[in-house]
């Protein structure tokens, strides 16, 4: 039985954070009019006035009224960040109850650098935000407008995608390891030889961008796996789908596709070619591509393929809130938890869970009851959280 992406977001949350620990390790919002401000927010999101004591120049954790936190999504118009947003806006209605959050505002800038930036100033503007949580469209291109939220006295804090500039801390999935990862097994199942396309999201996304260096990488050490074709599907399924129909009539031959998600468009091209799956492909954390090669190898096990989940939470954007919280309130990391990388810093999760064909029935149990639409996910506990400052 499926649910609703919004009214089980968190309990989702909090199930698969047991589950990784046993492992050992929703429509988008509707775009802005063309009448509204392109810096609207999202419908989902509260956009009460800032207080009078925020107006004053006083902010809400100073005052102890409790934070006030804004989300600059890059865009909430794929599964994952609009995960991201339901779980951080259910975990934002437990602390407005107590009294943790004051106001809590999103945006989505339709993967619009232009657009996150005026927002941004807009925010500024506005006055009476304490933590602005930035999932960013450029590594680099908001951060004149952060050097003025800075000034303003506001938090300012990276999440899933690492911001370049030297005072903002993002939170992120190690994304080169993640990537790093499946190449790694990709290369070990085709026996370190084979023709293989590369599937990267979106170019000049800093995640993608990060993956697709550590692909690169690690298939410059095996000179003969063969890269027949970059591609880039923008983290879209109905694109990939189009791409891979694409790329098997062009390529008689395709050993593996190492891939940044969207693997249930990749298996849908495949099956609408009428070829069978490669020997390997990579990535992908939903239920519904854990489920897709699930059936596809029991249904074919003399045809069936490797395959590796690696996680990418989006439940790094709780973790965000609980972080901005804390430092709003005065907090400081500690000297050995931020990674200096890509002119900025960050706090670097492990990927987690792994899935292979070893332990995929084992997760296929576990997650039998949720939709096909969830990705995997974890939120960081407060005890977890607070390891991270002095």
């Amino acid at each position: 039985m499926k649910r609703s992406l919004k009214g089980t977001a968190l309990i989702v949350a909090l199930v698969l954070v047991a589950m990784v620990a046993f492992a050992g390790c929703g429509a988008p919002a509707a775009a802005p009019s063309e009448s509204a401000s392109a810096a609207a927010p999202s419908e989902s999101a509260s956009a009460a006035a800032p207080s009078e004591a925020s107006a004053a120049g006083e902010s809400a954790a100073a005052s102890g009224d409790g934070v006030s936190v804004a989300l600059l999504n890059a865009s909430n118009a794929n599964l994952w960040r609009a995960q991201m947003e339901d779980e951080m806006n259910a975990l934002v209605e437990e602390y407005k109850a107590d009294g943790k959050i004051s106001n809590y505002v999103a945006y989505s800038a339709n993967d619009d650098a232009t657009t996150q930036s005026q927002q941004l100033s807009q925010i500024i503007s506005a006055g009476g935000t304490d933590v602005v949580i930035i999932n960013p469209v450029s590594a680099t291109s908001l951060n004149p407008v952060i050097d003025k939220a800075i000034e303003a006295g506001i938090v300012v804090l990276g999440v899933d995608s690492v911001i370049g500039h030297p005072d903002v801390v993002t939170l992120a999935t190690d994304q080169y390891k993640w990537a790093e990862m499946q190449a790694e097994f990709l290369a070990e199942k085709l026996g370190g030889k084979g023709d293989i396309i590369i599937y990267n999201g979106i170019a000049g996304v800093p995640a993608s961008d990060t993956r697709e260096k550590a692909f690169d990488d690690v298939i410059a050490k095996y000179p003969d796996i063969n890269v027949l074709k970059k591609v880039y599907h923008n983290w879209d399924d109905g694109e990939a789908k189009k791409l891979t129909v694409t790329m098997i009539s062009a390529y008689p031959n395709i050993d593996g596709i190492l891939n940044q998600d969207c693997s249930p468009g990749i298996m849908q091209g495949f099956s609408e070619a009428g070829v069978d799956m490669p020997k390997v492909i990579t990535s992908d954390g939903s239920f519904n591509y854990l489920n897709m090669w699930n059936d596809y190898n029991t249904k074919n096990p003399d045809k069936a393929f490797e395959a590796i989940i690696v996680g990418n939470p989006p439940g790094a954007g709780c973790d965000a809130i609980k972080m901005g919280i804390a430092l709003a309130n005065g907090k400081e990391f500690k000297d050995d938890v931020l990674t200096e990388m890509d002119g900025g810093k960050a706090v670097l999760l492990e990927p987690a869970p792994v899935i292979t064909n070893e332990n995929r029935e084992e997760w296929v149990k576990k997650t039998d009851e949720m939709g096909d639409t969830y990705t995997f996910s974890k939120i960081l506990t407060d005890e977890e959280i607070g390891a991270y400052f002095k």
